[in-house]
């Protein structure tokens, strides 16, 4: 009898699942949409659930293959990625390989990888275009952050690309058709392309333009081979650019384009922008102080509509105080990111934020350098009615009497705002991991900004310590 009835609660439960189970009565479809939003691991165990549930992973549209807990290991001890690497990529193989899904939307590569792993990365792209893919990240970031010399950089693989080439794609082991060629695959679906330490030309940025006529979203950093960086053409979808630290760029040139955002950060160089009608949003850093190459010369042709710009100041100028600013009529958001060393003050920002009549976010974010305090009065300058202002965002606060008389500044002359937002935590570049002694400190300035703020906040704004 109990082996009957054991039978019988199993009976048609081959699924493994309760049959008035609410997710197990949905459709594969919608099922596959949920995993894809998992994280790739986690989509995985889900096979162990039942056996109508083993292979549906193998159909998730996104396939990324995020490696963060294995590259902070390797920021503390470098040595261990000659043990690392080859799992990673034997990762990456596997699930290639059991892979069913027709399409996939997304794919990210994102680990310590160079050139030596070149026929590895080279067949994952492969293996991505064949899949008619949407978004294509490789993250190839020496120590998931530090840039390593572009001479060891992997070299983007443009003849995948280029639909002159007819190059066949024979890649079995990555479910690639045997009997399609590159050059009649859907490049068309590719819509965003993110390349770090990938080498890049000019001539290889030309092809992928042809190549991919829905490309909007292109994204390169760290780049050894560009040198004169040219845009144009109206008939482009391209409508966001960024170029960071490519130290070899001389100059870049974007004209006659639908470009809707730019982005560069590096040395000072030649940028020439002209007839650019769509472009509202600009983040620029040149050199040390962001200034030093007269990047509102520079940036001229879009500033009657510009409406978000993002300065980077490495090393804010003493005499910036001194620098006149142009209007910008229609700018919303002004995002700056500073050095922050010792307790320089701030307040010489706010003349950029006088500038900006329709502004409504402002947001600092200060860059640790020797945060340093020192005692002081707080100074105030002028009032500014700044009308528009809702919200302010302070990043990296460390309560100096620098950060404080920023926040009171704007506490007292912002006739609109809303919010203001004090983010302590530590700002740096490097995967570095938080140890006590800095989470300490945030927790001193987070006490700090509390006391600091809180009997200076007026009612009906509200205050908000991260």
């Amino acid at each position: 009898m109990r082996k009957r009835a054991r039978l019988a609660r199993n009976k048609g439960g081959n699924h493994g699942l309760n049959s008035n189970d609410f997710i197990s009565r949905m459709p594969d479809d919608i099922l596959i949409s949920i995993l894809s939003r998992l994280p790739l691991k986690e989509a995985a165990t889900t096979s162990n659930l039942s056996t109508r549930w083993r292979y549906l992973w193998c159909q998730t549209y996104c396939l990324d293959f995020d490696a963060n807990e294995k590259l902070d290991k390797i920021a503390v001890d470098s040595k261990l990625r000659v043990v690392e690497r080859p799992k990673y990529i034997n990762w990456v193989n596997r699930v290639t390989r059991q892979h069913k899904g027709p399409t996939i939307d997304d794919l990210r590569i994102c680990f310590d990888l160079d050139k030596t792993s070149k026929c590895a990365i080279d067949k994952w792209v492969e293996y991505a275009v064949s899949k008619r893919v949407q978004k294509l990240e490789l993250d190839l970031l020496e120590n998931g952050e530090m840039l390593r010399q572009t001479p060891r950089n992997y070299v983007f693989p443009i003849k995948i690309f280029d639909r002159s080439s007819g190059l066949t794609a024979k890649r079995p082991a990555l479910t690639v058709p045997k009997t399609v060629s590159v050059k009649e695959m859907e490049i068309k679906s590719l819509k965003s392309l993110f390349l770090k330490c990938v080498n890049v030309s000019e001539d290889t940025i030309a092809k992928l333009l042809i190549s991919c006529p829905a490309l909007q979203h292109l994204s390169i950093h760290g780049s050894g081979d560009l040198v004169n960086v040219k845009i144009n053409g109206k008939s482009l979808a391209l409508k966001y650019f960024e170029i960071v630290f490519c130290f070899g760029v001389k100059s870049i040139e974007i004209t006659d384009s639908n470009l809707e955002s730019f982005s560069y950060l590096g040395p000072g160089i030649a940028i020439k922008l002209n007839n650019l009608p769509k472009l509202e949003e600009i983040s620029i850093g040149e050199g040390y102080s962001g200034f030093e190459n007269n990047v509102f010369g520079q940036i001229s042709c879009c500033i009657s509509h510009l409406q978000i710009l993002t300065l980077d100041i490495y090393r804010p100028e003493e005499n910036i105080k001194f620098l006149s600013f142009p209007e910008l009529p229609k700018l919303k958001q002004l995002i700056l990111k500073v050095g922050a060393w010792d307790d320089d003050s701030l307040l010489e920002f706010t003349s950029l934020a006088k500038a900006c009549p329709k502004l409504q976010r402002f947001v600092i974010q200060l860059i640790w350098m020797s945060p340093a305090k020192r005692r002081r009065k707080i100074r105030q300058v002028a009032k500014h009615p700044h009308k528009h202002l809702q919200l302010v965002e302070i990043v990296g606060y460390y309560g100096r009497t620098s950060d404080v008389e920023l926040a009171v500044y704007f506490i007292e002359n912002a006739l609109s705002l809303q919010k203001i937002i004090i983010d302590p935590r530590y700002q740096v570049l490097e995967r570095t991991p938080i140890g006590n002694e800095q989470m300490k400190k945030e927790k001193a300035a987070r006490s700090c900004a509390k006391k600091q703020l809180e009997p200076r906040t007026p009612q009906g704004v509200e205050l908000v310590i991260l």
